[in-house]
């Protein structure tokens, strides 16, 4: 009863950690574009107005719409591997978690440097091609003044996605070679 319990609080441990990851990345990424929450992700996510005003409120709400499932997904597979094997402690899963929220926050950082680089106005992009996204949001993205950053916040909100997942791979692994080491 006690290891359910302990799983239980970790998977809600990591839905928060999660959460407030993803508040804390959408508040950055707001201050490298407003306009790509403004004209992209509060239409996309069809915000009422009132969850927008101020804009930082809605960045809030959509950092955690947008990242807590993940902590669900992470607090389930590093919580219930091997549960029954007494090799693995709870200190050996917050490690493991450890080891998703520092490879996500490291993707990010570094993909801000390579957004930040391929995304210059000095290269003489003729014309931005998005992808349609819907007539409203299409619509909405005409207002873009700044692309350039706009594809710098798109790109680091993007990889920070594949971040969570490589890190949550290695994470597994970390639990999987500490439970043959100590078998």
């Amino acid at each position: 009863m006690r290891k359910l319990i302990n799983l239980f609080l970790f998977i809600v441990l990591s839905i928060l950690l999660s959460g407030f990851y993803g508040v804390i990345h959408n508040q950055i990424t707001y201050s490298i574009s407003s306009e790509y929450f403004r004209l992209f992700l509060f239409v996309q996510h069809q915000l009422p107005e009132y969850f927008t005003q101020p804009a930082r409120l809605g960045v809030s709400i959509i950092g955690w719409s947008s990242t807590w499932w993940m902590g669900l997904i992470n607090g389930i597979t590093l919580g219930t591997l091997w549960i029954w094997n007494d090799s693995l402690t709870t200190k050996d899963r917050f490690k493991a978690l450890g080891t998703v929220c520092i490879t996500a926050f490291t993707f990010s950082i570094i993909t801000y440097f390579i957004a930040y680089i391929q995304w210059q106005p000095k290269r003489n992009y003729e014309v931005f091609s998005f992808p349609s996204y819907g007539e409203i949001i299409d619509d909405s993205l005409q207002a873009m003044t700044n692309p350039y950053a706009f594809l710098r916040a798109e790109t680091i909100h993007n990889s920070s996605y594949l971040g969570g997942i490589i890190g949550l791979l290695i994470g597994v692994f970390q639990l999987w070679k500490k439970k043959i080491t100590n078998s």
